[in-house]
């Protein structure tokens, strides 16, 4: 059996994507390492008691070095992140210029919902709030081999990261519909309508030089050939009338990631979407929003992940266990009006385990 310090690399690597190194495990399939490496810890029940210490210090600090990686690969173009001990507040420094009386931040509130107020000075501090989730583990099925901790705890970790687009969806949400927010800022309107967003993109370049749109697959789906903006013409055909196509590299685009990547020149960036159970139904997101945000300049989300990561045992009467994870993060949106939001009502749903919080 390996080393904790290589089994927790090896916990980084599965999410990650990345081999392991070949002389420390008996395979190259990183997702089987791991599978094998954590058998050896907690092969039966009586071997999980006498290791579940070791093994959730191992996944306590995976955690740790994954969630804030995720948080960056996915958001990291327009969001500030910061690490911090317990009991302590991240402190951001705000750029100042020409929107210093526009800026507020949005952030959740005492009452769990977000609220907005005015940034009167250079800095502000932000703390953590708890989230966490639970995977269950039936005893018998367990200790039958038909259950296994690794499985539980990758499902355990994507919980968490999912959770945590959520927290940021509905905290840029409230931040658009706060009273002072540009009106032009914001469009809420059945289907796509491609001239609408190139004006919320021209706003955001504005404040920056650039812009990126952020949408879950859905939003960009129904976008359809609008999304690549103006279409080349084929010759016309017999009965006068030419057919719009896709560009070659629009098409190798759609090709190689499913769906296109730029909007008039301004990029795509699609955010992860899940289901909340097996029926389908429910969305980890709503895929009805879309964010428009400036490139370059003050990053606009800023996230703290305040102390480290807990993990616990909870056993029921059954003999049946929960895995549990427990981590407090904070997000705010500092807003000078220089992002945007595009609502495709046709799309946003209220059965959305994040629903939108309109006032």
């Amino acid at each position: 059996m390996a080393n904790k310090k290589d089994i927790k690399d090896l916990v980084v690597c599965t999410f990650r994507g990345t081999n392991p190194d070949p002389t420390k495990f008996s395979t190259n399939d990183v997702k089987e390492a791991l599978r094998e490496e954590i058998h050896a810890l907690a092969s039966d029940y009586r071997s999980f008691q006498r290791n579940k210490l070791d093994l959730f210090e191992i996944m306590e600090e995976a955690y740790d070095e994954i969630l804030p990686k995720y948080v960056e690969d996915v958001m990291g173009t327009f969001a500030d992140i910061k690490t911090v001990a317990d009991n302590q507040r991240a402190v951001f420094k705000v750029k100042r210029g020409r929107q210093r009386a526009k800026q507020f931040i949005t952030q959740v509130g005492t009452s769990g919902a977000y609220e907005s107020f005015r940034l009167d000075s250079d800095t502000f501090e932000l703390s953590g709030r708890a989230i966490g989730g639970a995977a269950y583990i039936d005893y018998e099925r367990y200790i039958c081999g038909d259950e296994d901790i690794a499985e539980s705890t990758e499902i355990l970790l994507e919980g968490i990261q999912e959770n945590i687009m959520g927290q940021l969806q509905l905290a840029l949400i409230a931040s658009a519909n706060a009273e002072d927010r540009p009106a032009k800022n914001v469009v809420s309107i059945p289907g796509f309508d491609a001239d609408e967003m190139a004006k919320l993109c021209a706003i955001a370049k504005s404040y920056g030089g650039g812009a990126t749109i952020f949408a879950p697959p859905e939003f960009v789906a129904a976008m359809g050939p609008d999304a690549i903006g103006l279409p080349i013409l084929s010759a016309p055909t017999a009965n006068g009338y030419a057919t719009p196509t896709y560009s070659p590299r629009d098409i190798e685009s759609i090709a190689n990631t499913g769906y296109p990547t730029l909007f008039r020149g301004t990029p795509i960036v699609q955010l992860p979407q899940s289901y909340v159970d097996e029926t389908n139904e429910v969305t980890q997101i709503n895929p009805g929003f879309a964010y428009i945000m400036p490139t370059g300049g003050e990053k606009i989300v800023k996230v703290v992940f305040e102390g480290p990561t807990r993990l616990d045992e909870f056993k029921g009467r059954d003999r049946s266990f929960e895995i549990e994870a427990y981590k407090k993060i904070g997000i705010a949106i500092l807003t000078h009006h220089n992002w945007c939001i595009y609502e495709n009502t046709d799309l946003s749903v209220e059965n959305t385990k994040y629903p939108s919080q309109k006032a």
